[in-house]
């Protein structure tokens, strides 16, 4: 089933497997963060596809079994490709409730069984992302700005998403180096700014 980022606050309860895809690593990251922030490091497993595909033993035994403090696992899978789309319909037959998977993929064309799949079944979701555009960044930008009382020109904060080449993760880091800066209750300006951040 295919879905929007904005609408998986109302259908994460319902699913437990997604496949995010697309460019925008950053947005991705926001999402699991804001989405699925009640499990914790310990209750959160990281994989690569190539991990998995070496070992699939080690996984397996992951999923399957139950720690008893543990309520729900959350699987994050990385780099994934057509190559995983048996395991995860193996484990999608096995009826598992307490593990949510979500498996993160750069692009995938339309040809891609595995997009294919998850477009087509009602039991998983897919979820494209798509690169940010200038005024996304900007209201980032702005957002976190506003929550550390920062005061930037528009001059200012179009240098700095300048200088992000349109990456969110950029962005971000660009302006926690100017939010330690400012700590200092240092008035910043276009020369701080310039020597801060990135090219």
């Amino acid at each position: 089933m295919i879905s929007k980022y904005y609408e998986i606050e109302k259908l994460k309860n319902k699913i437990n497997y997604f496949l995010f895809y697309g460019e925008n690593e950053g947005q991705k990251q926001d999402v699991i963060q804001a989405n699925f922030a009640k499990f914790t490091k310990e209750n959160t497993y990281k994989y690569t596809e190539k991990d998995i595909i070496e070992n699939k033993q080690v996984f397996f035994e992951n999923i399957y079994s139950k720690s008893f403090f543990e309520n729900e696992k959350l699987i994050l899978i990385s780099d994934v490709t057509d190559k995983i789309l048996n395991l995860i319909e193996e484990i999608i037959g096995s009826n598992i409730n307490d593990v949510v998977i979500i498996l993160i993929a750069k692009r995938l064309d339309k040809k891609s069984k595995l997009r294919n799949y998850f477009e087509k079944e009602k039991i998983v979701l897919i979820v494209p992302f798509y690169e940010d555009t200038p005024q996304a960044l900007l209201s980032i930008a702005k957002k976190i700005l506003f929550e550390n009382k920062i005061n930037l020109s528009s001059e200012n904060i179009n240098l700095i998403i300048e200088r992000s080449q349109g990456d969110r993760i950029n962005l971000k880091n660009e302006l926690q180096k100017i939010i330690n800066l400012s700590q200092n209750n240092k008035k910043l300006e276009l020369e701080d700014i310039l020597k801060l951040t990135n090219l």
